[in-house]
């Protein structure tokens, strides 16, 4: 099953995982909801998902779903900075985090890893666990000050989004987007609105519009998965 943005990227992953005689791919979804109603229907073993649908709260999906359904290997699959969310998917409940920019065999070998029941991260998130975990104190200051629905008042704040249009996003009052603005701005240090807004789209970067991805659903056996694409590349 395939969700994404365009027909071209949704046929696309399509393409990739149905060149593996071990999937089957079985469907197409639109939207949220679609994607959560497949994923309670096909209960897959292994999901890939790019959370980053519709400007949902990425990080408060992926703790939904790992909560509802726990035996489900979450891979998350984004263009969204791994350095940014990789550790935060994990906490958060994923088994792994390939980025989009990375090769095909990279991603096969993603999906096998998290089937084996193992964590998939690439070197550069293992490098930067390696080094906390070292008590490496040389790491550049980032964006892990923030809490997770910080980020994602953040990372809306980044995409042009106004306080009720945060606050109809998420699920949350106006008053509780404007504290979590304020603890913000206090966490990164800046002054007023203007800079939190400038710093925003400076840190995001290119990140700024919340692009749609793909998810994908396996389910099956680890010899015979079937794949279930939800989001195209």
């Amino acid at each position: 099953m395939a969700v994404g943005d365009t027909i071209i990227s949704e046929q696309g992953l399509v393409a990739i995982i149905g060149r593996d005689p071990g999937y089957h791919v079985c469907g197409a979804a639109h939207t949220f909801e679609e994607a959560n109603k497949l994923v309670r229907q096909h209960r897959p073993d292994v999901l890939l998902i790019e959370p980053f649908l519709e400007n949902r709260d990425a990080i408060r999906w992926i703790k939904d779903l790992a909560t509802e359904f726990p035996r489900i290997r979450i891979l998350v699959v984004s263009r969204q900075s791994e350095r940014t969310y990789a550790e935060r998917a994990l906490c958060a409940g994923a088994s792994g985090y390939w980025m989009k920019n990375s090769s095909v065999a990279e991603l096969m070998h993603a999906i096998e890893t998290v089937l084996a029941g193992e964590i998939y991260a690439s070197r550069a998130v293992t490098s930067v666990a390696m080094h906390k975990f070292a008590g490496g104190r040389n790491l550049p200051p980032g964006l892990d000050v923030l809490s997770d629905r910080e980020m994602a008042v953040f990372s809306l704040i980044a995409a042009g989004h106004g306080t009720g249009q945060i606050a109809k996003e998420l699920g949350i009052s106006r008053k509780t987007v404007e504290t979590h603005c304020e603890h913000i701005k206090l966490k990164l240090g800046y002054s007023n609105a203007e800079e939190l807004k400038r710093g925003a789209r400076e840190l995001f970067g290119t990140m700024a519009r919340l692009t749609t991805g793909f998810l994908i659903m396996l389910s099956g056996t680890f010899e015979n998965v079937v794949a279930t694409p939800l989001w195209g590349v």
